[in-house]
């Protein structure tokens, strides 16, 4: 039985071997030059062709004029409105909000192409696990509807859970046996092990049989995007029992600090809305729909991670919480800020009322009280700032530890735009100097001028010079031009973002040809960042179509301008030791090579002037 998602088939589903394991490089390699990335991409998107080039409306975000374009001959996309990028791997992730290895089936199974694990990941067990799981939603959805599910029925109908939404999230029952799920499974011991694996029975202390882990309990399925259910979690029927809440343990295809409950049935509204609404548990999320709110999710069981904010941000680039208004509520969300800030995320905060919940205010105020609330959801950071300043008084020691409360916030806006202006404004609240903020905010101390001041981290996008910008796109356009970097300095770039983007991309290049940007950009290799990926893509992506020979023009007078900073640089050194020399011979050499560099230099800028 497969866990329903809206647009999807419903049915059993297709459980593949690869599941959570390693794919082979070769495997994958056939799949990613097999697969026509416009075709992919056609079906969920119309494309008009443009050159090399087909544009169409972006499908990640809102627009009424197409800046999403897919590049036929490099098998890549980029949209210029919310910057997603990658090949065909990492469209279907986005857009399916699919896993590495699901997306890579999903697109070999199309494609005809079988796709072997590693040695790493054993044959048949991850789909034998997600076909435990299937056994037993089946036994509980089929519990709620028996007789002995009576209890559990009213107690759903007392909350307002309608018949649609127990068939929406594929509610359930675990009646009170403690063998009911067991008698439901095939009486062979390899199948009450798998059972013990996935969570769903417990070896007895004596070690002679199982009990069932879910008993008296009301059961939500919690499914992947995909659409594998992968674990369970169970509330029970009396206020008074404990644990109110069980949920299933880890195990080889569930992992609770990144599964978020509800993600199936909310990808399409995110999207939509470009918001992800997040609340703390399962009854919650499901009077977010008896609201008409469709882009809910809630982490299961556990505190928010960065796994869970990394997946939101795929398909948002806003989250709201929806937490409760008291102290607890506050500090929960005060947790969550850094976690969601650091992964690129806007974040809003719409607190409920002391003593409600969701469900609770839909039953006092009715729907639309909820939906009122999230809209008037201000945004976190300024609602935890002005909560630190409000009523500070007027001294250096209550200044400072404002200072030094807020910098753990700020330090994760990654927007350098945003990250400035909270710096300029916080330091008017507190009437200091800017710099003296920023140097807190970066982990500095104020009284000691001469302690490093550490970057925060991260408030900044990748930035290269114009020159290095056109080079990159030039070479990832045409791979054939990579001898020209020969006449290079061995030093004509810095260390840092810009030298490394280059070395990858030449590496690629002599690795696989054509087909390097690709490779680079697709979410299998790990060697490059994300942030950098993104920066390649836009270079690429703003190159444009020229053709090879201005290209060519294009890319020689790049390397004769790196060539020349990098002359300079060495000039300026040659130049400072030469002040200082006093040994003849020394002095002598020193000279010969500032000579040298002088006449490189005039060669170089020679070129410049007739590309």
């Amino acid at each position: 039985m497969a866990f329903l998602t809206r647009g999807a088939e419903t049915g059993r589903p297709q459980v593949a071997e690869v599941g959570l394991g390693l794919i082979p490089d070769h495997a994958l390699e056939e799949v990613r030059n097999r697969a026509d990335i416009v075709q992919i991409v056609s079906r969920y998107v119309t494309l008009k062709k443009s050159g090399p080039r087909h544009w169409g409306l972006c499908p990640f975000h809102s627009e009424k004029t197409a800046s999403f374009h897919v590049h036929e001959d490099k098998q890549i996309f980029y949209c210029f409105g919310c910057q997603a990028s990658g090949d065909v791997f990492a469209f279907r992730m986005r857009h399916d909000g699919l896993d590495f290895p699901d997306a890579a089936r999903a697109l070999a199974r199309e494609l005809g192409i079988p796709l072997p694990t590693s040695a790493s990941a054993p044959s048949g067990h991850v789909a034998q696990l997600y076909q435990a799981n299937d056994a037993a939603l089946g036994y509980f959805r089929q519990s709620l509807r028996s007789p002995e599910g009576a209890q559990a029925r009213r107690y759903l109908r007392a909350r307002g859970v309608s018949d649609d939404l127990v068939d929406r999230f594929q509610i359930g029952y675990a009646p009170s046996s403690w063998e009911g799920l067991q008698r439901h499974l095939a009486r062979k011991p390899q199948e009450f092990k798998l059972a013990e694996q996935a969570g769903l029975l417990v070896r007895r202390q004596t070690g002679d049989g199982y009990y069932d882990r879910f008993r008296g309990r009301i059961v939500f399925p919690i499914a992947e995007p995909s659409g594998h259910v992968v674990g369970f979690g169970g509330r029970a029927l009396g206020e008074d029992e404990t644990p109110k809440y069980l949920n299933s343990p880890e195990s080889p295809i569930y992992r609770k600090g990144r599964v978020l409950f509800g993600l199936p049935l909310a990808i399409d509204a995110i999207r939509r809305k470009g918001r992800a609404v997040l609340v703390e548990g399962y009854f919650d999320l499901v009077a977010l729909h008896r609201a008409g709110v469709e882009e809910g999710v809630a982490p299961c069981g556990t505190a928010l991670t960065v796994e869970h904010a990394q997946r939101l941000r795929r398909y948002a680039k806003e989250v709201v919480l929806l937490f409760d208004g008291d102290e607890a509520g506050q500090h929960a969300a005060e947790r969550a800020l850094p976690i969601l800030l650091a992964a690129g995320l806007r974040v809003r905060a719409a607190f409920l009322p002391t003593g409600e919940d969701p469900d609770t205010l839909i039953q006092r105020s009715g729907a639309a009280a909820l939906r009122a609330c999230l809209d008037a959801a201000e945004p976190l950071l300024d609602h935890l700032i002005e909560r630190r300043l409000r009523g500070l008084p007027d001294h250096a020691w209550a200044v400072a530890d404002a200072a030094h409360a807020i910098a753990p916030l700020l330090r994760a806006v990654r927007d350098p735009i945003e990250y400035e202006t909270y710096v300029r404004e916080i330091a008017k609240r507190l009437n200091v100097p800017p710099a003296a903020l920023a140097k807190v905010l970066q982990g500095g101390s104020t009284d000691d001028p001469s302690s490093p001041a550490t970057p925060a981290e991260p408030v900044g996008e990748i930035r290269l010079d114009p020159a290095t910008r056109v080079l990159l796109g030039a070479l990832a356009s045409y791979p054939q031009l990579l001898p020209l970097l020969d006449s290079l300095p061995p030093d004509w770039l810095l260390a840092g973002d810009a030298r490394e983007l280059l070395e990858r991309l030449t590496g690629a290049i002599r690795e696989r040809g054509d087909r390097a940007l690709a490779h680079l950009l697709s979410p299998s290799e790990q060697k490059l960042s994300e942030p950098l990926k993104s920066a390649l893509s836009r270079i690429v992506a703003e190159a444009g179509d020229t053709d090879l020979r201005a290209a060519k023009r294009a890319m020689q007078d790049c390397v004769a301008r790196l060539g020349i900073g990098a002359l300079d640089r060495r000039t300026r050194e040659l130049t400072a030791r030469l002040e200082s020399c006093k040994d003849p011979d020394e002095l002598e050499s020193l000279l010969q090579e500032k000579q040298r560099n002088l006449t490189e230099r005039r060669e170089l800028w020679s070129q410049v002037q007739h590309v």
